[in-house]
């Protein structure tokens, strides 16, 4: 009966050959005189029903070998696993996906507490039986995704106790039989709850380094013209020193006057060079981290693309301003340039004037005669 069964050997087989031919776990009180051998099949895996098989430590733990006589099924053998027993191997793993989330577990195992807070909290008990068996549909994936993976393993521990605290909220314990048909409704919960904080996680954190990294290139821009405004202050002291020195038959200090614009005119270019690179780099960079926003979701590229405008508009005016800066200092090096060849030599600049208009038209004749040249070989094709 049950657990327990009963034969009477044959009187053609040899007794003590055959009960010790037994395994020890599956044999049980074993009668010479009256022929009987009593089985626990139990012991070596072997079930009448599925009743049998969940029941005791087997509803934590499926056996590795095991048949269920009713269904004519061996599991690892029997090549289709009926419905019923993929039912039951998906309830253990379920209880053993909550073992590892559990913020306490029993002595025996029998228990697994969840623990929000001291008045939020209830108590996973393995109790349930093969009646209460049902399918879990989509467990493999929610375990992988929630429950075995390591990416962000703390905060999927606390969405798993909260949807489970939500689920049966005002429960102080709770049995497996009952967890088993709101298994759908619980992986929703943690899904969306999951969902929701990557959301915010992911544009919090976005947001936050996005303003940080502009606050810092806002001050980098800035500083590429405050690190030479002392040096800019000079252009207009360069007019100043141009207006009192040049004179009339005094080359010296007139050559003096051009040599020492033009080391400062060429001093001023480098730096200002430098800093047009600067603003290059700078730029350079907040066009990567622009593009590494785009590759975002639309939803938080979108929100966060805007944070930039200002930060473009500032790169732009600080090289327009370098820029008008630069040819500002070029201008002062050409105005030097005449005012002390009009000065000291006014015949050489008006022959100088002389040659650049006959410059300008020897190229301009040439460009004139090469273009008639080209129109007169396209109408002879």
């Amino acid at each position: 009966m049950g657990n327990h069964w009963q034969g009477v050997l044959p009187n053609d087989l040899d007794f003590v050959e055959i009960v010790n031919a037994l395994p020890d776990p599956l044999k049980g009180h074993c009668d010479a005189d009256r022929r009987t051998i009593e089985f626990h099949p139990a012991a070596v895996g072997v079930f009448k029903s599925m009743a049998e098989l969940v029941d005791g430590a087997r509803r934590r733990t499926a056996p590795s070998h095991f048949t269920v006589r009713d269904l004519d099924y061996t599991h690892g053998q029997t090549a289709s696993i009926p419905k019923v027993v993929a039912q039951y191997l998906s309830a253990v793993r379920l209880w053993q996906l909550f073992d590892r989330s559990a913020d306490h577990r029993s002595d025996q195992g029998l228990s697994l507490y969840f623990i929000k807070t001291f008045e939020s909290k209830v108590e996973l008990r393995c109790e349930y039986s093969a009646a209460d068996l049902c399918s879990l549909d989509g467990l493999d994936e929610f375990a992988k995704n929630y429950f075995e993976s390591d990416h962000h393993r703390d905060q999927k521990r606390t969405i798993i106790r909260n949807a489970l605290l939500e689920t049966f909220k005002g429960q102080l314990f709770v049995r497996l039989s009952e967890a088993l048909p709101k298994f759908k409704e619980f992986s929703e919960r943690v899904r969306s709850a999951y969902a929701l904080y990557t959301t915010d996680f992911s544009f919090e954190k976005l947001q936050s380094e996005v303003d940080k990294q502009n606050i810092e290139d806002m001050l980098r821009l800035n500083k590429t013209v405050s690190d030479i405004q002392n040096q800019l202050l000079a252009i207009p002291a360069a007019m100043l020193l141009i207006g009192s020195n040049v004179k009339p038959d005094n080359p010296v200090t007139n050559i003096s006057t051009l040599v020492g614009v033009s080391i400062f005119a060429w001093i001023m270019w480098k730096l200002i060079g430098n800093q047009i690179n600067s603003v290059a780099a700078i730029n350079n960079e907040i066009d990567f981290r622009r593009k590494k926003i785009k590759e975002q979701p639309a939803n938080i590229s979108e929100k966060l693309l805007t944070h930039f405008v200002e930060l473009s508009k500032r790169t732009a005016h600080q090289q327009a301003m370098l820029r008008r800066i630069y040819w500002a200092v070029a201008l002062v090096w050409v105005i030097t340039v005449f005012i002390v060849i009009d000065t000291q030599w006014p015949s050489l600049l008006i022959e100088l004037k002389q040659f650049i208009f006959e410059v300008a038209s020897f190229f301009y004749d040439w460009l004139r005669n090469t273009l008639t040249a080209i129109e007169g070989n396209i109408r002879a094709r």
